[in-house]
């Protein structure tokens, strides 16, 4: 793969493929990164991995640049060579789409929570706790006492032992869905990072970091500038938490304080976050304007439906909304690249040559193995109780919903706050009492991984071998370092979820999500299991409406396209209720810079929006360490 000498982050030679202590490195991160995602999450609501590009992983990126320049002096012939830098990263990346409160988080609230809270009440043991899988969850309340109320405790053999099996099992179950999300990027990546050439805005602060993209980022006084309003703010936000007579300017959201109808419904809350700013500079100023143009026009609705009496109930229907346009833009992904698919296809059924000699795995490796992958899971949610139907159809919807969120993160870069095709969504599309209670119990269980899939795998892998393209890389010297990432991120996620819950006590002192998954799933399947709910025409009719609209604003968007609307921001956009107006505001600059300095004056900026985003998650990941030492909950970046 070309030289094998160490190169400075900056320095565009040859780069040589991943290295053994890249691999270590990465591998004593990763626990330490998920317990301190974990710890800032689950116990003080420091908001780390919720948006596409993780905190973290770029705190940790910052480090070793830095390492690096003191190595040049000390030590030159040690210094981490880019592919070195970006291997850590990737592998840190990678642990942010498990340990988090959008996905560990969520699964290991649920495992006890049936047992720990059932009371004769909410009558969950007659109604709910028979039917659902006893080899899925931790029935032992003795041992959960320790994981709900804290106190310590963890480590003793009664204790760990009821968690055992439904750990493995679950374990099993993520790197079967992680392998398969792996197949299906193998096999659009070509289409995707080569012959469609979409903008990644994710990666451009990493690559940036290293010498990539923006040369000389650190001796940029643009990027010090952009980088100095959210770290002094931040820093003085931080103080105010210590000294309330602190003044600090608040970026964070705001809600409106309207009282009457329509418009104490709205929601809409106004924040400036730094990092979103900066993020949406990057992104193209017809995807930007539809982003938030798509949030305005779903709280019209309200505004317009309201004063033409319509008093239906649901109206407008958001999440009927959001299923027809999320399924009809997933198909028309694989439409727009049919050509793609059928060459590849093709060559799978003739045998013929694939030229994938240098991709991650071989096409029909990947393909294969994706139809295993979906197959297992099919079979997994046979094994709880589902139907064959909803079983192959909740699967099937979840990894078309992959490809459309990883189609968006390769566009737009946005936060993807989608739940809208969750099966406890989808299933009340119909009566419920068509659907039996396997499926309501199986749409119940899935809720953990379904839910608003603002951490996802899938385009944090493709994201990955972007950087590899850009760095000149073969894809298949990636493979290893996801792998040993993904297997290494589950069981840290697993164990730091533990650490905390039984040391911090996950029903008394943690104060984030780590409680409202577990409410909203068994309140969902109590819910559908002895109220129920009828099959409603409007309900129906909106989904349909919203996939004729999204197939509208394709066809619009390929043969008028300076109307600017996407179909990608009808998807999203209703989504974007923290980052709507910091890409309002990142639309309003990146369209007065282009249109009156042209892209010299674009390039030139760009390092002052990298400033923004950098600066936000440097102060941040700061207060996230300093919050628990304090015990204060200090600046947060987001929410």
């Amino acid at each position: 793969m070309g030289d094998s000498r160490p190169l400075l982050a900056g320095d565009t030679a040859p780069q040589r493929p991943v290295t053994g202590r890249a691999l270590v490195l990465g591998l004593v991160l990763i626990p330490l990164n998920a317990y301190w995602v974990i710890m800032a999450e689950m116990r003080w609501y420091q908001i780390l991995t919720l948006n596409p590009l993780f905190v973290t992983p770029v705190f940790f990126l910052l480090a070793l640049v830095a390492l690096n320049r003191l190595l040049v002096v000390v030590r030159p012939a040690a210094r981490f060579t880019v592919a070195e830098l970006l291997t850590v990263y990737v592998m840190l990346a990678i642990s942010c789409t498990v340990a988090t409160h959008d996905y560990i988080i969520n699964l290991m609230n649920t495992l006890g929570w049936g047992a720990w809270f059932a009371t004769p009440e909410n009558k969950w043991a007659d109604n709910i706790l028979p039917y659902m899988p006893r080899w899925a969850y931790v029935w032992d309340t003795s041992a959960l006492r320790g994981y709900y109320d804290g106190g310590g405790g963890l480590y003793q053999a009664d204790v760990l032992m009821p968690w055992l099996l439904p750990l493995s099992i679950w374990l099993a179950f993520m790197l079967v869905m992680f392998g398969t999300m792996l197949c299906l990027n193998v096999l659009v990546r070509k289409a995707w990072i080569e012959e469609t050439k979409l903008s990644f805005p994710v990666v451009r602060l990493p690559l940036a970091m290293v010498g990539l993209d923006t040369p000389g980022l650190f001796r940029s006084w643009a990027m010090w500038l952009g980088a100095a309003f959210p770290l002094i703010n931040g820093t003085l936000s931080g103080l105010n938490k210590l000294c309330p007579t602190v003044p600090f300017v608040n970026t964070r959201a705001v809600f409106p304080s309207f009282r009457n109808p329509p418009w104490n419904s709205l929601g809409a809350p106004r924040s400036f976050y730094p990092f979103a700013i900066g993020l949406g500079y990057f992104v193209p100023l017809d995807v930007l304007f539809s982003c938030w143009f798509f949030y305005l026009f779903i709280k019209a609705q309200m505004v317009v439906g309201h004063y033409a009496g319509l008093r239906l109930p649901g109206f407008p229907y958001v999440m009927e909304q959001g299923i027809g346009a999320w399924t009809t833009y997933g198909v028309l992904l694989l439409y727009i690249t049919r050509s793609h698919w059928q060459r590849v296809l093709g060559a799978l059924w003739n045998r013929s040559d694939l030229s994938d000699a240098d991709e991650l795995l071989p096409h029909r490796v990947a393909f294969w193995g994706a139809m295993a992958g979906m197959a297992a899971l099919v079979v997994f949610w046979r094994v709880v109780g589902m139907t064959v139907f909803p079983a192959i159809l909740v699967v099937a919807v979840y990894f078309l919903l992959a490809l459309s969120i990883t189609r968006v993160r390769a566009e737009a870069g946005s936060q993807h706050t989608v739940w809208d095709l969750e099966p406890s969504n989808l299933f009340r599309l119909v009566d419920s009492r068509l659907l039996g209670r396997g499926n309501i119990i199986g749409a119940g269980m899935s809720h953990w991984f379904w839910r608003l899939n603002r951490s996802h795998a899938m385009p944090t892998q493709l994201e990955a071998l972007k950087m590899w393209h850009d760095l000149g890389l073969s894809p298949r010297s990636l493979l290893v370092p996801l792998v040993v990432a993904t297997v290494a991120s589950c069981v840290a996620g697993q164990w730091a979820c533990l650490q905390v819950g039984y040391d911090q006590g996950l029903a008394t002192r943690c104060i984030g999500f780590a409680r409202w998954t577990g409410i909203e799933m068994f309140s969902s399947m109590n819910s559908m299991l002895v109220a129920g709910h009828s099959f409603e025409w409007p309900r129906l009719a909106a989904v349909v409406l919203s996939s004729l609209f999204t197939l509208l604003l394709w066809v619009q968007q390929s043969r008028c396209a300076w109307l600017w609307l996407h179909p990608l921001g009808y998807c999203a956009g209703p989504g974007m209720i923290w980052v709507w107006c910091p890409f309002l505001i990142a639309w309003v600059l990146k369209s007065v810079i282009v249109r009156y300095g042209g892209q010299g004056a674009y390039r030139r900026a760009i390092p002052f929006f990298l400033g923004l985003v950098l600066g936000d998650y440097f102060i941040g990941s700061v207060w996230a360490v300093l919050s628990p030492v304090l015990n204060i909950q200090g600046y947060q970046i987001f929410h």
